[in-house]
């Protein structure tokens, strides 16, 4: 017991660690740039990502001040950069203030979509402050139905073939009972289900359009051959028809080579799943897609072999077969059992602590996020998991009363976690919203220096620097202290700022960040005795 908690101790500290990557792509660049003000209309408008950009379902739309829509070209992707979107101005614009409007799909298959403010000349209008919106706030309801669907199928599939292979294969025609035969086949179909209405379902989220458009012939042939998504789909498709001959072949010929492949398939489209969302939108997709394939394992042999203890457990025809050794081999099949869920949740720690890592920058996007409190929903559920499974253990062990309850209770919150797991795979990750910042560095001088960013954001932020001597009283009566914000997302964008004193060894100043990513913050000051104070920091923007 004392190993489960550490483990789940090891869980929550790798939770805070911070990570820089940010969920979809988010402006790193544009001309014109936010708010920016111009002598001379642009003659084309253009839009740099984070990320690249998948080439469907995207526009670029430009409005004057009155909501009137100018010309332009068709928007397009860049041939010399697939992260920048484009398109030319066809008619001078005149003095004022114009809106650009665009929206995007991200490599990780979810949309975006902002806007960009900008002025011409003179104007009585006033250009607001950039807004830029990330769609996926909250999860789509028939996405996440959907998910869930296909995430308990998986589980089914897995758990039945897994104790077929390696559980019960002496003394039991496991695929013989018409109750396992059914509920194959049901979660063959709820799967082949979810995957085929996936396809629609894509079209109503990129192209925002309802379902009686999602089947537009346009419309599925920009899924399939201009997103990521298209590929894998069709590959789903191939595989459910080929999982679909196994299965009927295995159940009636019965033999462990046919189940060893309608395994590996079923694997194969665990991990087509695992090829789709978040994953794609990491720095290291390869390491990113093999975790959370092998979380997605480990849950599906733990939760799907659960359904199988109990389907086996409680059937009378097994009961009738065995009844001279039913008890030893009710708690041998247990036994059996329990090392592999154990297995199961070291697995699952290990994955869920890289996905953490990925996805959560900060505590306070772990608690003030969509995201982050679902992983913190799901971390309890394990939890309560866990404990069972070694209720189970230690009550395997001294054979005192059968498990059907509990082991059926354990299954139950398995669901909520797959339920759980599906809404996480549908809203935007954490690491778009870390929070403030507060970071120390302690200079060769012995001399503290605190530099808080405030609330750390596109837009206006308070940047705040407070020095303590070597003494630790605060540092006050600089001659000067600079910041210089350096971006490390794209070359030749820094912003110098004088800081001014509000308190005693505090001093502040105000700041736009026009981009999210990763910045440099170099503080500089100078005392009255010429003395130089530096630190340098390393900050994450969110979007």
């Amino acid at each position: 017991m004392r190993n489960y908690i550490w483990l789940m101790v090891c869980l929550l500290s790798f939770c805070f660690h911070p990570e820089f990557v940010l969920a979809h792509a988010s402006v790193i660049d544009s001309t014109p740039k936010e708010n920016e003000v111009l002598e001379t209309a642009p003659e084309t408008i253009n839009i740099q990502f984070s990320e690249a950009i998948q080439t469907a379902f995207y526009s670029l739309e430009v409005y004057s001040e009155s909501g009137k829509k100018v010309q332009i070209s068709e928007s397009r992707i860049s041939g010399q950069n697939e992260n920048v979107l484009e398109a030319h101005l066809k008619k001078t614009l005149a003095d004022g203030v114009y809106l650009v409007q665009w929206k995007v799909v991200s490599s990780d298959g979810h949309p975006v979509k902002g806007t960009i403010p900008f002025q011409v000349g003179v104007s009585t209008a006033k250009s607001n402050p950039i807004v830029m919106n990330q769609d996926n706030t909250m999860p789509n309801f028939v996405q996440t139905i959907l998910q869930s669907i296909q995430y308990v199928c998986f589980s089914i599939l897995i758990g039945a073939l897994f104790f077929r292979l390696v559980l019960v294969q002496e003394g039991l025609s496991f695929f013989d009972y018409k109750r396992i035969r059914w509920l194959l086949w049901l979660s063959y179909s709820g799967l082949a289900l979810s995957i085929f209405l996936s396809l629609p379902l894509k079209v109503t989220i990129d192209a925002e359009v309802g379902w009686l458009q999602a089947f537009n012939k346009d419309y599925i042939q920009a899924v399939l051959n201009e997103t990521s998504f298209g590929p894998i789909w069709i590959g789903e498709i191939l595989l459910l028809l080929v999982l679909f001959l196994m299965q009927y072949t295995m159940l009636e010929n019965k033999t462990n080579r046919l189940a060893v492949i309608s395994y590996l398939i079923v694997s194969a489209l665990m991990l087509c799943k695992a090829l789709i969302g978040h994953t794609q939108a990491v720095s290291n997709q390869v390491m990113a897609v093999l975790m959370d394939f092998f979380h997605l394992q480990a849950m599906a042999v733990w939760l799907g072999g659960l359904l199988m203890l109990l389907t086996i457990l409680s059937y009378k025809q097994i009961l009738l077969e065995h009844k001279n050794e039913w008890k030893s081999f009710y708690w041998r099949t247990i036994r059996k059992f329990s090392p592999w869920a154990m297995i199961s949740v070291i697995v699952l720690i290990g994955t869920g602590i890289y996905s953490s890592i990925q996805h959560i920058p900060t505590f306070h996007a772990l608690l003030d996020t969509v995201y982050g409190r679902l992983l913190l929903g799901k971390i309890l559920l394990m939890l309560m998991m866990i404990g069972l499974g070694v209720y189970h253990f230690l009550k395997g062990k001294k054979q005192e009363k059968d498990l059907n309850a509990s082991v059926r209770f354990e299954f139950s919150i398995g669901i909520i976690v797959l339920i759980v797991a599906a809404l996480l795979t549908n809203v935007a990750t954490a690491s778009s919203s870390p929070g403030p910042i507060e970071q120390t560095q302690i200079t060769e001088g012995k001399k503290k220096i605190a530099l808080s960013i405030t609330p750390n954001q596109i837009g206006d932020n308070i940047i705040q620097v407070k020095l303590l001597n070597d003494a630790g009283r605060p540092l006050a009566n600089l001659q000067q202290l600079t910041v210089k914000l350096v971006s490390q997302e794209i070359e030749d964008r820094e912003v110098k700022l004088q800081l001014k004193e509000t308190a005693t060894g505090v001093y502040e100043t105000n700041s736009i960040f026009t981009m999210s990513g990763k910045w440099t913050v170099q503080v500089h000051g100078l005392t009255e005795k010429l003395d130089s104070i530096d630190a340098t920091f390393t900050i994450l923007i969110g979007s």
